[in-house]
């Protein structure tokens, strides 16, 4: 019986750490969603600016 305790002891710290893994990745993702929403709005407002401004290199 104490190796069944200790087996579940061991499994649910397992999953633990898969659950937080995943919310983990959940919010990286959440944040690359939102780093490239605001990279896209910030060329949609640029590319009106190209126009009026010539790039010198």
């Amino acid at each position: 019986m104490g190796k069944i305790v200790e087996g579940n002891k061991v499994a649910a710290k397992v999953a633990e750490i898969i659950v937080a893994g995943s919310v983990v990745i959940e919010l990286v993702s959440k944040w690359n969603e939102r780093r490239k929403l605001k990279a896209a709005a910030s060329v949609e407002t640029g590319a009106g600016n190209a126009t009026e401004i010539p790039l010198t290199r």
